[in-house]
């Protein structure tokens, strides 16, 4: 047997690993940066010229030996995890033994000067064709210079810039100093996430720490977005300081999927426990923000004299991952807030955080988190089950941010309205009767002037406002058309079934009153013939009469509920309209009893419809968090209190998941749901709808059963 081995011409290496591997120039440098800094050097100078880059640092050096066993050893690399001890440790950048090719991206010929401390100097030569390997003298102790000629870009003054800007962003550290000179001017390249400064870089800093031996994610928020006064406005959220704890192996349920099906919880919080720990600084602040905004929000500052908005950057220790450096959008923020583009102010919808609005760092560890593998181009990640785990842990945090600040906004906005009801204007009580114009005391004509001032004021933001509603119900209507096509396509198809109710519903009795006559049913019935699940003929008859009763259940809802008296104001007979639900629901499900606590007689004006959607929502949702329940009671409350009708929904099940025992309001927002499938609609339409009537969602519990307390409006 003859033993073969891979032949590769020096071009081809130089061209595979080198010009077609690095995306860009500053990948390529950033490349050599690291080299320099795995070799512990203190500095490292990037000298640029129309002709030619020299990159020079001060660290250990390499001898003839380590030229021809591990420069010249393609794919090999003798670079361990961590080298030196305490403030001087370093875990080292490299790992692939391919980042020497980067010089060849940059430049077609390259000479590599090199010495290690007491030990003669070399130089290697290469023009990617023939390379050359011979001794010099250098004074230097030890380091390394790489010389790069025959330049593959045109290095100008704009680029040159871009290269600092982007070192900036992709370094972390301050083990190394970076200098980079271009025509005789040598600037140092500082981090670009230094010392943050609330009011100056960012409004909010949102710090998340993931500890995955315990699968928790602590997320601590910093604020300075709002006035002090706003913190009367909302004297139950503090407007400066919170802290999210929250169970990532719950919260994350729904991913399970990702597992095989035979997988047990133990596989999935091992899942959970390979992420590894790490951590994330963000930071938000809106882009632009105007004086009118600043007023109506209680915003604190207008302008940030040095905001960030470099986009999100991903560091494994000192340095940043290539493609994830900010500039590509890899948590997909503007992806979020297309499929959930509320405005903060939005009553019901989930606001999420805009791509211009954040920026910051996540940062992991080569050891750490060595389950987020590089590509072997080193120009990003393996897309693997991990890399999707890490991901949405760090979206989790981000929520819990988007929920706090919404829950601000909402509070301000709500108390502001409040107030405005309350309030009585003096140019109101002017209109009524002009002749008190002459008639005002100081104070009063001031309280005039400064409600004429808002009135403009008010006028030139009407359009704006106009705008955000428009945008609002372009939003709600998004997602109810969604469920208003599947609705049309569901009755569509149980008006085709309406002349074949009558089959479904005999089928069954006409079968076994068949294999009765022919003298068959005793033998069906037979013990041995029905010894298989799928030869239990009688069983197999029962399961399709339950499943054809279901068929005709929904046939009949689907046909009764989009009749349009349904939609048409009415004084509603309370009771009776519930008796109704009640029917309904019980006949479909035997194992549920819906228990009313209504009085007879009472009456109330709006739409069937309001009444049908909210229940038959919150009935659905008991009984898919129930399922596996052999009873459940469900209990409904309902008494007038003036214009609205107070109202309490309870069952006994075994209440909400985990995740949302302690934040129960959650399962209002869009899209939020904690079952595999579920599309997380339901209770957003709930709650959409009892606000449109002019209602609101007071209470929600669910430790011991779901309960949920709130008041319908009469706006129809």
């Amino acid at each position: 047997m003859e033993k073969l081995e891979y032949v590769i011409e020096d071009s081809t290496i130089a061209e595979v690993l080198g010009v077609q591997n690095f995306s860009n120039e500053e990948s390529a440098v950033l490349e050599l940066v690291k080299n320099a800094y795995d070799a512990q050097s203190p500095d490292i100078t990037i000298i640029i010229s129309k002709t030619q880059i020299i990159i020079e640092d001060n660290g250990v050096g390499m001898n003839r030996e380590k030229i021809l066993k591990a420069w010249m050893h393609v794919g090999k690399s003798d670079k361990e995890y961590i080298i030196g001890k305490g403030e001087t440790a370093r875990v080292l950048a490299g790992s692939k033994g391919v980042g020497r090719f980067a010089i060849a991206r940059l430049g077609a010929v390259a000479s590599v000067f090199t010495k290690m401390k007491d030990q003669e100097a070399v130089l290697w030569k290469t023009d990617w064709n023939t390379n050359t390997l011979e001794m010099y003298l250098e004074k230097k102790e030890k380091g390394t210079k790489i010389v790069i000629e025959f330049l593959r870009d045109n290095w100008t003054e704009s680029r040159v810039s871009n290269l600092r800007e982007f070192l900036s962003r992709t370094y972390n550290d301050d083990k190394m100093k970076i200098q980079v000179e271009y025509k005789d001017e040598r600037k140092d390249v500082a981090r670009y996430f230094g010392k943050i400064q609330l009011g100056v870089n960012c409004v909010s800093i949102i710090k998340l720490n993931y500890l995955a031996d315990s699968q928790k994610l602590i997320c601590d928020i910093e604020s300075d977005e709002f006035k002090e006064s706003a913190q009367e406005l909302c004297p139950e959220i503090s407007l400066k300081a919170q802290r999210i704890e929250i169970n990532i192996a719950e919260e994350l349920e729904n991913m399970k999927e990702v597992l095989p099906e035979e997988a047990t919880n133990e596989d999935w919080k091992e899942l959970l426990v390979s992420v590894g720990n790490f951590s994330a600084e963000l930071y938000f602040s809106l882009k632009n923000t105007s004086t009118l905004d600043a007023e109506k929000f209680y915003y604190k500052h207008t302008v940030l004299d040095e905001r960030y908005d470099s986009g999100v950057v991903l560091y494994r220790n000192a340095f940043s991952i290539s493609s994830y450096e900010g500039k590509k959008d890899w948590l997909e923020f503007g992806k979020r807030s297309r499929i959930s583009p509320a405005a903060a102010t939005h009553p019901t919808g989930a606001w999420r955080v805009r791509e211009n609005q954040i920026s910051g760092k996540v940062i992991i560890d080569k050891k750490e988190n060595d389950g987020l593998c590089d590509l072997m181009n080193r120009q990003g990640l393996v897309e693997n089950d991990i890399y999707k785990l890490f991901i949405a842990i760090i979206i989790a945090g981000i929520n819990c941010f988007e929920r706090y600040r919404q829950s601000i906004i909402r509070c301000i906005v709500k108390t502001n309205e409040t107030k405005k009801e309350r309030k009585s204007k003096v140019i109101d009580r002017v209109i009524k009767n002009p002749e008190k114009l002459t008639k005002l005391s100081s104070e009063e004509t001031e309280a005039f002037l400064y409600e004429l001032e808002q009135m403009k004021k008010e006028n030139t933001e009407s359009k704006k406002q106009m705008d955000e509603t428009e945008r609002r119900y372009k939003y709600d209507i998004r997602l109810l058309n969604m469920l208003a096509t599947s609705g049309l396509k569901a009755t569509s198809i149980a008006h085709e079934m309406r002349n074949d109710r009558n089959s479904i519903d005999e089928n069954v009795e006409y079968i076994i009153k068949a294999l009765k006559r022919y003298e068959l049913w005793d033998t069906v019935n037979d013990e041995e013939n029905r010894k298989y699940m799928h030869r239990d003929i009688p069983a197999l008859l029962q399961k399709n009469r339950r499943v054809n009763r279901k068929i005709i259940t929904f046939m009949d809802v689907m046909l009764s509920e989009s009749e349009k008296e349904q939609f048409l104001p009415e004084n509603i007979d309370v009771y009776g309209l519930f008796r109704d639900i009640k029917s309904v629901w019980e006949k479909d499900y035997s194992w549920i009893n819906i228990f009313l606590h209504i009085e007879d007689g009472l009456e109330y004006r709006s739409a069937k419809d309001i009444f049908r959607v909210i229940f038959d929502n919150l009935i659905l949702n008991s009984i898919q968090q129930n399922d596996t329940e052999s009873i459940l009671g469900i209990h409904i409350y309902a008494e007038k209190k003036g214009k609205h009708i107070y109202m309490i929904y309870l069952d006994n099940g075994k209440g909400l998941p985990s995740k949302y025992k302690f934040d129960p309001m959650r399962i209002l927002e869009v899209h939020e749901t904690s079952r595999k499938k579920g599309h997380g609609i339901g209770m957003w339409i709930v709650n959409n709808t009892i606000t449109n009537t002019g209602g609101e969602i007071q209470k929600i519990e669910g430790f011991k059963g779901f309960k949920m307390e709130f008041m319908i409006g009469d706006k129809i």
